[in-house]
């Protein structure tokens, strides 16, 4: 997993990591499992590159350090076949409030 300022470095011309979480806007497609949604935002040849949206129905309130990662694709592919994560072009997320994270 990477930190956060690659995905400055490895995202698409003027992508920044947001202080706020801004559900439906940005994001490929979804994976849920584990309780919990993330938001795929973009990938390269090796890495997905995701944000945690959800855990436990609500929205996470964590800083962009924790939210923010990189997953090699093989790894993500491995636990969609084993079925921990499914993929989801429309998942159920919370209603939308202001999402201010820490």
């Amino acid at each position: 997993m990477s930190p956060v300022p690659d995905f400055w470095k490895d995202g698409p011309a003027g992508f920044e990591p947001s202080e706020r979480i801004c559900p439906g806007t940005c994001y490929k497609y979804y994976l849920c499992g584990k309780g919990c949604t993330l938001g795929v935002l973009f990938e390269d040849s090796v890495h997905l590159y995701l944000e945690w949206l959800t855990e436990g129905g609500a929205y996470v309130s964590y800083p962009a350090a924790l939210r923010y990662k990189a997953w090699p694709k093989h790894e993500v592919g491995r636990l969609v076949a084993q079925g921990v994560w499914d993929v989801s072009h429309a998942p159920d997320l919370p209603e939308q409030t202001e999402l201010v994270v820490g």
